[in-house]
């Protein structure tokens, strides 16, 4: 099974001019049994052709800017921290005394 991909905003920074210029983000990754969830931050360094104002954003569109950005490697790192955890369960502490 491939893994799935949940992204969640957390965060927007904004400027003086309300454009966004960072985003706080989550991406939990699940492989169908286990997921772990990772937390993120990403700063967008082009400012939009038409900007949206800050009111009217939905998280989908800045999940898409996201995505766009940063997608592709913030999923292969999530993969990556979800083997990990999946190690950190299946080690086992104690003494055999």
């Amino acid at each position: 099974m491939e893994n799935s991909y949940n992204y969640k905003v957390v965060e927007l920074l904004r400027d003086a001019n309300d454009i966004i210029i960072s985003a706080s983000f989550t991406i939990t990754v699940s492989d169908g049994v286990d997921e772990f969830t990772h937390n993120y931050n990403t700063a967008f360094a082009n400012k939009p052709e038409t900007p949206i104002a800050f009111n009217d954003l939905t998280e989908e569109k800045v999940i898409e800017w996201i995505k766009r950005d940063v997608g592709k490697g913030s999923e292969e790192q999530a993969d990556a921290e979800l083997e990990a955890y999946k190690t950190r369960i299946s080690v086992k502490v104690g003494t055999p005394w």
